[in-house]
């Protein structure tokens, strides 16, 4: 069966292939642990080993998020831009970058529908993309080749301006940075390695390595972490290449450790799972996560005290540092203030609850009531002050004629009205 790209996981006991139709997951002995009906006709893969993410392209253009952590489809990103020519992430920011056929490089990341970049680096079709990785790089800079037989070095920080362009003798087909900043370009006949590409000052890099493959074509090149190889696939197999100063000497133990044990890595592959970051906080911005706001809000003392929200205008004004254009400013001496901070606090806001089946309606009755004149409820108003009128009128003639009555009856003989 046709396979166009493997992906080791979280560890090298777990790989993802991408073949003819759709992705599958082995295990270190071959044996088939899953799946993946949703990822069709894949081309490219990549996997976010801090993320836990497994990313896709495919001819029909989508970018497709899966957590393996989980095994549910994140997000179903559609390019607009046809099949995809090239893949690769960013390992310091985690955004995936794509090369397409008509020369635009785009940088994507779940959490958004459309790209964060979109650039036309090229003439053709980007047939490889690359990041630099290393320790004084960060993630900033990225090469491209297309198939116009260009290599191009972009800088993260200004995307749109290219840093340095220049034509290989070569078509290149592969590139790929090493951990100390090395850049490998692989094409027809060979396999070229430049140095100090950052930091040149000649517009054209000088080679540092060639490897020459005689009527062969270098399909891919990847260095070796931690170790000072390149390794060079074509048409009749493999090819390594000794390049002294590609491999970082010093490793980590905490990320990579090449001595650890059966029991160490399965507390690693434990501690990476409870570790593992959202996918919320991939930004283009790295330096953005944790950025706290530089606002004064006063001391420590005043915010226990009452909470700012709660400070009237003079008092927030004072813990703003901003006290001497409210004295400046008229009617804002000492006496208004101190009679503003006299007055009352404002009447809260009548808060109706609606309880039981009738809340509802009575509130809705309410509303109805405000500013809205109908003739039944004026006639009716009306109705109501006039019996009210006369109820009172009659209670007043009858306690006259209780008054009245007592007056003239005398000698037990009634003398008043009839």
């Amino acid at each position: 069966m046709t396979t166009t790209d493997a992906r080791f996981l979280q560890s090298e006991s777990f790989y993802a292939v991408a073949q003819k139709r759709y992705v599958f997951i082995y295990d270190q002995n071959g044996v088939e642990l899953h799946k993946l009906k949703q990822h069709v006709d894949p081309t490219h893969l990549e996997f976010l080993p801090y993320h836990y993410l497994l990313a896709s392209l495919g001819h029909a253009g989508y970018l497709k998020y899966h957590d393996v952590s989980t095994g549910v489809m994140l997000t179903q990103i559609p390019t607009h831009l046809g099949s995809p020519t090239s893949m690769c992430q960013n390992p310091h920011s985690a955004i995936i970058h794509a090369g397409h056929t008509n020369g635009t490089v785009t940088l994507w990341s779940p959490n958004m529908a459309t790209p964060h970049v979109k650039l036309l680096a090229h003439r053709g079709p980007v047939v490889a993309m690359a990041v630099d990785g290393s320790e004084g790089s960060v993630g900033r800079y990225t090469a491209t080749a297309g198939l116009d037989g260009t290599v191009k070095l972009w800088d993260g920080r200004m995307w749109g301006k290219e840093l340095r362009s220049w034509n290989n003798r070569n078509t290149p087909s592969s590139i790929d940075f090493s951990q100390k900043g090395m850049l490998a370009v692989g094409g027809k006949s060979g396999v070229t390695v430049y140095r100090d590409i950052h930091h040149s000052t000649t517009k054209t890099p000088q080679p540092y390595l060639t490897l020459p493959l005689p009527g062969l074509t270098a399909s891919s090149a990847r260095f070796c972490p931690y170790d000072d190889t390149l390794a060079v696939g074509h048409g009749k197999g493999m090819s390594s290449l000794l390049v002294p100063g590609s491999g970082e000497p010093n490793f980590d133990s905490a990320e990579a450790d090449v001595f650890e044990s059966h029991s160490r890595r399965r507390e690693r592959d434990v501690r990476s799972v409870m570790d593992k970051i959202r996918p919320e906080l991939i930004t283009m911005d790295t330096d953005f996560l944790g950025r706290v706001g530089e606002r004064p809000m006063g001391t420590y003392a005043e915010r226990e005290a009452k909470s700012y929200r709660q400070l009237s205008r003079v008092e927030r004004l004072k813990v703003d540092g901003k006290a001497d254009d409210v004295d400046d400013a008229p009617g804002a001496g000492g006496d208004d203030a101190e009679e503003e901070d006299e007055t009352p606090a404002r009447k809260e806001k009548e808060k109706y609850k609606a309880r039981g089946k009738s809340g509802s309606m009575k509130k809705y009755l309410r509303k109805k009531k405000k500013n809205v004149i109908d003739p039944s409820l004026v006639s009716r108003a009306v109705s109501l002050e006039d019996l009210a009128l006369t109820a009172a009128r009659d209670e007043a003639e009858g306690v006259a004629a209780e008054e009245g009555g007592g007056a003239e009856t005398q000698g037990g003989q009634w003398r008043g009205r009839p």
